[in-house]
């Protein structure tokens, strides 16, 4: 298997996990859909690791870029406790 194609799998996995859902609005995709989102984003220190990867839709991925999640997710869907603790599950 070519890195490649394991970072194709990982990343398939990790939309898969969460059943192809965005973790933002919780609204459900084909995996083909879907982006990944770093929780903590690369500008303010943020890795690619799985526990730090959500699967988002490419409109609350471009509409969060580098804000805060939680910050984003309760000025743009006001708070959501079940959708919050699914993401601090996840990054724990």
């Amino acid at each position: 298997m070519t890195s490649a194609e394991a970072k194709r799998l990982w990343r398939r996995a990790i939309k898969e996990h969460w059943s192809c859902q965005c973790a933002y609005c919780g609204e459900t995709y084909d995996v083909s859909q879907l982006t990944l989102d770093n929780v903590k984003p690369k500008a303010h220190g943020g890795a690619d690791l799985t526990s730090n990867l959500v699967p988002s839709c490419r409109s609350c991925n471009q509409a969060k870029g580098s804000s805060n999640w939680l910050t984003f997710m309760r000025q743009t869907f006001g708070h959501s406790p079940e959708r919050e603790q699914l993401i601090y599950s996840w990054i724990s």
